[in-house]
């Protein structure tokens, strides 16, 4: 597999030429949310400077960029689902360093897509799924939250809609777009099975 460094616009460029690439996918990001409140240097050039580039690139080489956001782009105080054009007002590092980014995407001119997703989980990677099952397994009592309501939602499921748009050749449609499962989750106290 070979590596890129997107916080290097250069090496971007040299990337995409070499593979004549049309369309980027990012889905890197820095997503330790409370750690970045501690961290916003590396927060910011991970979730914004580098999508900056990223998008750049892109407009130079006439490519579309897919982009994976967060709903940590809203202020959060709701338990209605946020609309795309909902306003948006992040209170943490890593919402405003996402929204930064999208803002980047959006005043470089590029061809885009936008995906603001919830909760992502998958069997690789760190995720709350993923943690629940191993505290589960080691505690006989969890303290959960219970002031957030979510929608988990599989990444293979975002994959296979991303793969779709590519296919059927719906790079056009520039915008930010909301994607999740369907079932909301409340945060919770669970006892070990």
């Amino acid at each position: 597999m070979q590596e890129l460094d997107i916080t290097n616009l250069d090496d971007i460029r040299q990337c995409l030429l070499e593979n004549m690439t049309d369309v980027v996918i990012n889905c890197a990001a820095y997503t330790n949310v409370d750690k970045a409140e501690d961290d916003y240097a590396t927060a910011d050039l991970l979730n914004h400077k580098a999508v900056e580039n990223l998008a750049v690139a892109c407009k130079e080489r006439s490519a579309t960029l897919i982009h994976i956001s967060t709903d940590y782009v809203f202020q959060g105080d709701g338990n209605l689902p946020c609309m795309e054009d909902h306003p948006t007002n992040p209170l943490g590092i890593y919402g405003k360093t996402k929204l930064a980014g999208e803002l980047s995407i959006q005043n470089s001119g590029c061809n885009y897509l936008i995906f603001r997703t919830a909760w992502l989980y998958s069997p690789f990677g760190n995720n709350f799924v993923k943690t629940m099952r191993r505290l589960t397994s080691e505690r006989t009592t969890l303290q959960v939250v219970f002031d957030q309501i979510g929608t988990p939602t599989y990444a293979g499921d975002l994959a296979r809609l991303i793969y779709h748009i590519i296919e059927t050749n719906q790079l056009y449609k520039t915008g930010i777009y909301h994607f999740s499962n369907e079932a909301s989750v409340h945060g919770m106290i669970l006892p070990r099975k």
